[in-house]
């Protein structure tokens, strides 16, 4: 809802009626425009009233360019530059917090700009209000993803809940044959690929074990959920894990292995602002002629989605067997062409910092690898060896998220936002 007084404000008594206007709607963000000159008392007294909140400077003026026939009048209409810089100045000695936005009004770049803004704020709020699922723990090898839950809540703002595997197996024991048949004839409705070493015991294995997720989720109300299969739900259910990621975010739920909580954060950020599926990769190597860098994981990520070729693509067995029985069931594919946005949330020694990276990916051969395969190529033909030498100095951990589209500008004013190192490579 947007809110703004009826009537000019133009004094001290007018800028505090305004600010208990705000109040009184719980106003949750203020854009100040100024067509021309304005004090700086005035909006800061309305501010008084709304400690904390987001502030954003929309420097705006009416047209782009000037012209040479201007007035004295027309000279004052575009004063209000003057007054952003002494109210900036203010706030700078006051040490209060806010964002910038300038442009003109016959420009719709200046609204999408000031858009941005108001999305990643809604965003900030969002994370508040999310329920991640643990199901399992840390990968017992993976120093560099172990995170504390609550140093997650605090930074970021989801609430970490821990899922206990009987949770899981209490459902998986109740899937019935109709309803994996059931689900196994949409699958092949939906995503017609070969299948290659993989039989119809090893399908439907996997696929109660998806069901299984999805009822998980849809029973805890969770919004995001990583998932440790190797020792904990593969063991459990003697059944591949890899396909119920597929499962899960064709339901809508963000997912990531091994119990990396920090990177499905930053998968939901990805997704929240693009709209589109992102990626859970791992860095795996790189290739010289073509200037790129393989990333891959274990895992079924939606082929119809990411696949460049889906003729090509094909169901086969799981790449990683941890005590399962059966062969188990992914996906192999070369990933679309297209420029993409790569992004991790790492954990350091005394903060927090947001990896953001750009480049492009490309089709190369497919490989007999059982899994999606993501061939990446860095901005401005940097060398693959030399940008690996960067992405290893900065220590970056072993995980990566990768989304279709660029970010980079939307990733940035987040981590401004909340006050989070930003790295760029």
């Amino acid at each position: 809802e947007f809110v703004a007084p009826d009537h000019l404000v133009d004094t001290l008594n007018g800028a505090y009626e305004c600010g208990e206007l705000f109040a009184s709607k719980a106003v949750d963000t203020v854009i100040i425009y100024e067509t021309t000159y304005l004090t700086d008392f005035i909006p800061i007294e309305t501010l008084d009233h709304l400690p904390g909140i987001p502030t954003i400077v929309f420097a705006a003026q009416a047209t782009n360019d000037l012209w040479s026939t201007m007035k004295n009048t027309d000279v004052i209409r575009f004063e209000g530059l003057v007054g952003n810089a002494q109210l900036v100045g203010a706030f700078k000695k006051m040490g209060r917090d806010y964002k910038v936005v300038v442009g003109s009004l016959e420009d719709d770049q200046s609204y999408l700009k000031l858009s941005r803004h108001l999305q990643i704020i809604d965003l900030i709020r969002k994370l508040k209000t999310i329920d991640i699922g643990l199901l399992g723990h840390t990968f017992r090898g993976m120093y560099d993803i172990e995170i504390d839950k609550t140093k997650i809540k605090g930074a970021f703002g989801p609430n970490v809940l821990y899922l206990d595997v009987s949770h899981l197996i209490s459902i998986w024991e109740k899937i019935t044959d109709d309803e994996i048949a059931a689900a196994i004839a949409e699958l092949d409705r939906n995503i017609p690929i070969d299948s290659s070493g993989i039989t119809d015991e090893d399908k439907k294995k996997s696929m109660a074990l998806g069901i299984a997720v999805v009822k998980l989720i849809d029973k805890f109300g969770i919004d995001a959920l990583t998932l440790l299969g190797q020792h904990h739900v593969e063991v459990a259910t003697r059944a591949s894990a890899d396909f119920s990621f597929y499962c899960a975010e064709k339901n809508g739920t963000m997912t990531t292995h091994e119990g990396d909580i920090a990177n499905l954060v930053m998968k939901y950020i990805l997704y929240q602002l693009s709209g589109r599926l992102p990626v859970f990769l791992e860095w795996t190597a790189f290739d010289q002629k073509s200037n790129t860098m393989l990333l891959t994981h274990h895992g079924v990520v939606d082929p119809v989605e990411m696949a460049c070729d889906l003729s090509k693509a094909r169901w086969t067995p799981s790449p990683e067997k941890w005590d399962f029985t059966g062969n188990g069931f992914s996906c192999e594919y070369v990933s679309k062409k297209g420029r993409v946005t790569m992004a991790s949330i790492i954990n350091e020694e005394s903060s927090w910092k947001m990896l953001i990276s750009q480049g492009e990916c490309v089709e190369l051969d497919q490989t007999p690898s059982f899994a999606p395969q993501f061939y990446f190529k860095p901005d401005n033909g940097k060398d693959i060896k030399k940008y690996i030498e960067e992405i290893l100095t900065e220590g970056v951990a072993h995980h990566i998220c990768l989304v279709y589209g660029d970010l980079r500008e939307e990733l940035e004013l987040y981590a401004d936002y909340i006050g989070l190192k930003k790295v760029i490579i």
